[in-house]
């Protein structure tokens, strides 16, 4: 799971600081960094924090330079109740990962390698010494239902290309999974292969869900393909770095995968939501879409069996 993240801190003259500047507090944490002690061993709890590239990378997205680094930070704490617990595996608690730090010039953001909620929230504003409200804000997408089974419909109807300008184009729905539902991950839905199963799961899974809740979907950008998957609870999304493929395939791996972020985040997910969006503004997906979508399911698979079997003749 990945989330993202704004910086909102500022200088004594009322301007937003630049990364340079976040950067240089986050890893001067020698000068501010309050050591808390294990009262076990009378030992510092150990905090960990690096910067992977000596100078900032950059990367082009939509015809804008990004400046970004990538953090690793690994840090222990103690476990409340637990600080008399001779067992230092039970004793302590260790918080570790990684995250993007980038910028347009303008203001500074982070691509977290957790869920976006309280523990990202945690972590970014202890290496950043802050606890204060407000200086680091989670930036969300509004994910719900009707926008997965949009996905399915666009796909279904191979009215797969969700932007002309960059041609970003749905590949294939890798899986869905709805509540109410008996299985947690239905069939893929493909292109290619038997139609007429594809149709029928659908169809099945539409009827039987009382409310869908996840999608993965593989799209095309150009020659990058990316598998995302999105979550309705909490509009949460998870990008699958290891299932990409294309440009960024030969980086060092905190670089691809720096670049596979930045790229989903600015890009794909706002082309994605826009074109989601626009559709519902131009009356093109409505509150009877569904219904109007299961039932050309339906006529869909009709139509195929009596093609193949001659049905209608009987």
């Amino acid at each position: 799971m990945f989330s993202k993240y704004i910086d909102n801190s500022k200088n004594t003259v009322d301007e937003y600081l630049s990364m340079n500047e976040i950067l240089e507090n986050i890893l001067s944490y020698n000068e501010w960094l309050e050591i808390d002690t294990d009262p076990q061993t009378n030992q510092p709890l150990r905090y960990e924090v690096e910067k992977v590239f000596d100078e900032n990378r950059v990367v082009s997205i939509k015809g804008t330079d990004f400046q970004f680094n990538y953090i690793k930070y690994s840090y222990d704490s103690l476990l409340s109740g637990q600080e008399t617990n001779p067992i230092a595996t039970e004793r302590l608690k260790t918080t570790h990962g990684g995250f993007v730090i980038y910028t347009d010039g303008l203001r500074t953001q982070y691509l977290m390698d957790k869920a976006r909620g309280p523990q990202s929230l945690r972590v970014l504003r202890k290496v950043n010494n802050s606890d204060k409200n407000k200086i680091i804000e989670a930036e969300s997408f509004n994910i719900n239902e009707e926008f997965f089974i949009w996905l399915l419909s666009r796909f279904m109807n191979d009215n797969k290309v969700l932007d002309d300008n960059n041609d970003l184009t749905i590949s294939r729905i890798i899986g869905f999974k709805g509540e109410g539902n008996p299985n947690e991950k239905e069939a893929v839905l493909s292109g290619s292969g038997n139609e007429v199963m594809n149709l029928i799961s659908s169809i099945s899974f539409l009827i039987e869900m009382q409310s869908m809740t996840e999608i993965e979907v593989r799209v095309v950008i150009e020659d990058e393909t990316y598998e995302i998957r999105y979550f309705s609870r909490n509009s949460q999304i998870d990008i699958m770095v290891e299932n990409y493929s294309g440009q960024f395939m030969l980086d060092v791996r905190e670089e691809k995968v720096s670049k596979i972020l930045l790229k989903a985040f600015i890009e794909i997910i706002p082309s994605m939501m826009n074109s989601f969006n626009e559709d519902v503004e131009n009356g093109e997906w409505t509150n009877n879409s569904k219904r109007d979508f299961t039932l050309a399911l339906v006529d869909s698979v009709r139509n195929k069996l009596d093609s193949m079997y001659g049905l209608e003749n009987e």
